[in-house]
This record gives C-alpha cells, sequence and structure tokens, in this order.
C-alpha cells in the first residue's frame, strides 16, 4: 500500500520480474513455419538445452503470482519474454500462469521482448498486446500503442517497445525506431510532475556500462538514451540478459540502470522488489529457493533518482 515515509516523503514498492518464457507441449504449427525462423529456435529449445534450462518455468511463474498477492506490491513492471517462440498458444498459456486477468493481482505495466515478437505473425496480429492487454493501459499519443505511461505512487514507469521481428536467426537486436522515439519524446513531455522510470526489454548497455554485441544490442540505443534523458527519465529497467546486474549514473550514462534478470531461468531465477523513496531506490533481489517453492531477500542495493 502507497504510504509517506517517515520524513513526509512519497513512498512506492515495485516488483520488477522478466524473461519468463512459457512454452508448452502443444504449440500449433502450421506447415509454412517448418521452413523459417521458428524451426531453428526449436532446436534451441529442444535440443541445444535451453528447454531443460526452463523446464521449470511454469512452476516458477505460478510461485511468483503467489507472492506478489500475498506481498502486495503497488505496482509490478514486467519487461518482457513471456514466450518461448511466440506461439499464440505460449501467449495463452502465459498469460494464464501470471494471472494477467486476474482482479486479485496488482497494477502491472508489461511490454514484449524479443521471443514475444520471433516471427512477423505474432507482431503482425498482436498477440502479446491481445493476451496483456490488462498490463498494458494506460496514457499514450496518437493512439498508438507504445510507448505508454502508468502513474504508480509519485512516479511514471514509461513502456517503451524496443523488440522487434527479424528475419535470420542469428540476429537477436531490437530497436525502437524514430517514430516511436518522436512519440516517447512528446509523452514525456506532458506527463505531469514525478520520477519517469523507463521499461523496456532491451538494454542500454552491457554489464560493463559498454555497447552489448551488434547482433544482441538495441541498434539505436544512443539517440533513445538521448531522448530518455531530455524527457526527464532518471531510470532505465529492462530485461533481455538472464543474469542481473545494475549500474549508477556516470559520464556516458545519464541516470542508473537496472537489469532484473530472468525470473524462472533454473539457478539464476530471481526478482527485484524496489522501494522507492521520494528520489531514492532501494533495491532487494528475491531469490527462488525450489525446495520450498518460495522466494527469499537475498542482496540489496542503493539509487539514487535525482
Amino acid at each position: 500500500m502507497l504510504e509517506p515515509s517517515t520524513n513526509g516523503e512519497s513512498k512506492i514498492r515495485i516488483a520488477h520480474f522478466s524473461d519468463v518464457h512459457i512454452t508448452v507441449h502443444q504449440l500449433g504449427w502450421k506447415w509454412r513455419e517448418f521452413f523459417g525462423k521458428r524451426v531453428t529456435g526449436w532446436m534451441n529449445l529442444k535440443l541445444l538445452g535451453r528447454g531443460m534450462r526452463f523446464q521449470h518455468a511454469p512452476t516458477v511463474a505460478r510461485v511468483l503470482v503467489t507472492e506478489f498477492k500475498k506481498r502486495r506490491p503497488d505496482h509490478l513492471v514486467f519487461s518482457g519474454d513471456a514466450t518461448a517462440l511466440a506461439f499464440e498458444s505460449e501467449f495463452a498459456a502465459a498469460s494464464k500462469v501470471l494471472a494477467v486477468h486476474d482482479p486479485e493481482m496488482p497494477p502491472c505495466l508489461a511490454i514484449p521482448g524479443n521471443h514475444d515478437c520471433y516471427t512477423r505473425k505474432p507482431v503482425r496480429e498482436c498477440l502479446f498486446e491481445k493476451y496483456f492487454a490488462p498490463w498494458q493501459v494506460g496514457e499514450r499519443v496518437d493512439d498508438e500503442t507504445y510507448p505508454f505511461a502508468q502513474r504508480a505512487g509519485h512516479v511514471w514507469l514509461v513502456g517503451l517497445n524496443s523488440s522487434t521481428y527479424n528475419l535470420f536467426p542469428w540476429d537477436a537486436s531490437g530497436g525502437v525506431g524514430p517514430q516511436q522515439r518522436d512519440r516517447l519524446k512528446r509523452l514525456l513531455a506532458q506527463l505531469p510532475a514525478g520520477p519517469r522510470i523507463l521499461v523496456t526489454h532491451y538494454p542500454a548497455v552491457r554489464p560493463k556500462g559498454t555497447p552489448d554485441h551488434r547482433l544482441r544490442r538495441m541498434r539505436d540505443w544512443r539517440e533513445t538514451i538521448r531522448v530518455a534523458a531530455e524527457g526527464g527519465v532518471r531510470l532505465w529497467l529492462h530485461g533481455h540478459r538472464h543474469r542481473p546486474f545494475h549500474l549508477p549514473e556516470a559520464t556516458h550514462l545519464p541516470f542508473p540502470v537496472i537489469c532484473v534478470g530472468s525470473a524462472t531461468q533454473t539457478k539464476i531465477w530471481m526478482y527485484n522488489e524496489y522501494t522507492i523513496t521520494g528520489a531514492t531506490l532501494q533495491a532487494v533481489k528475491r531469490i527462488y529457493a525450489p525446495h520450498e517453492q518460495v522466494f527469499h531477500d537475498r542482496e540489496s542495493f542503493e539509487l539514487s533518482l535525482k
């Protein structure tokens, strides 16, 4: 529950999770798809070990939902990759296991990941937007889906879609694009006062603060950082990388960055809980304990959003 801190500053608690990668046995293959990008993705899933790393994803996701209902954060942030191969059957399963339509869940902001945009068809049919619609309510410009903003206490959460359909299996890059960046600029300008927190799937930079490999990076990361900084963004939240990290504000980075990691990948499964008091963020990493089927506090860190 949102409440003032002891010194009178506004205080809010946000839970951030990402990269759950839910899949199902009956995917719903069409004959054309046996000659496309999904075949290599399926081989990676079934033959090269990725499926094993996420074999417990539905169980962990259900525990995560129980956790959110019990701990009652004021808001949730989901930074993408609900599915493995972007089949509609996977979107339906992910939406169900994450309790997207459950009124007992806290409000949530959700944006798609690159696996949710794996091929042209799910992007064209807006499958992520269809199954995660309750988590995409917000303020927009020009009636376009992205970006959009949700008020969470005294802060603004701004969802930006950095995931794109790519033709080649080896291309895992993303991008925002000039039109969406222009809408972001206008949306940030029209929002009432309050710290702005940008949410994407792709990272701005790697754990050491350097750009990612060209086949994995956000292609227009420099331009997006510039627009975000000019619009008053004070924190960037993302997923995509399955191991968590965080970076403070630096000369080349005008705001702190937090990668939450994967909520469901075996042995590194976790999510973050942020308590934001005024312009100070205190974060706690909560790690999954499989034998107990609960999450426990592990590490904590603090960042300034000034």
